[in-house]
């Protein structure tokens, strides 16, 4: 109920904004063909579809993206491990919306589907809260360190899977309430350091 979807949903141009303009890279996004926006941008919502199909065409979608880039991309997501134990591995087939896998599991290939497609734009919307904190955090290190060129996007309730971006925006009630980094936002803001607090000890 903060905003924090809306805002996506606004860059995504699933609706449009009345006052003012959104950018990238200088260029609003009203000039832009909304299917040339839509390439742009790879994204993972915290309940995106698993389709009943293999996992090789689950994280596909029927995209020219070869074994070897659905490999990476499984590899930075943290998925190719347990993919990898699993007979057929990336030709297995996933039961409709992915009944035979876990939480986490289910994440981390929706996450391998939007790193696939090397997005200029990657959103994570809440897309990780079913992984444990040691897998968010080396999901995290890999996406630095392999997208580098890649603006990202993190939608979150965690402090630890926001607290190492750039910038940070705190959103309450659909206003932005503190906007820094997190060493910033715990001098500067009393919401985010109470729940940096709670989660964290304080860190």
């Amino acid at each position: 109920g903060s905003g924090k979807t809306t805002i996506i949903n606004l860059l995504m141009r699933f609706y449009d904004i009345n006052i003012g303009e959104i950018l990238i890279n200088g260029q609003n996004i009203k000039s832009i063909d909304k299917s040339a926006l839509s390439k742009k941008f790879g994204i993972v919502f915290q309940n995106d579809t698993i389709f009943e199909d293999t996992i090789f065409e689950n994280i596909t979608l029927g995209r020219k993206i070869d074994i070897e880039q659905v490999k990476n991309a499984s590899l930075y997501a943290q998925a190719s491990t347990f993919i990898e134990n699993i007979e057929d591995e990336y030709n297995a087939r996933l039961d409709i919306r992915g009944a035979n896998l876990s939480g986490g599991q289910k994440q981390r290939i929706l996450i391998a589907r939007a790193l696939a497609g090397k997005p200029e734009i990657l959103i994570l919307d809440d897309s990780s809260s079913a992984l444990d904190y040691k897998t968010d955090a080396m999901l995290r290190k890999e996406i630095n360190n392999n997208f580098s060129e890649t603006t990202t996007i993190i939608v979150a309730q965690r402090v630890s899977s926001v607290m190492s971006l750039d910038h940070i925006l705190v959103l309450e009630d659909g206003e932005i309430i503190g906007y820094g980094s997190h060493d910033e936002l715990i001098n500067t803001c009393d919401v985010y350091k109470e729940i940096s607090q709670s989660q964290m000890g304080g860190e």
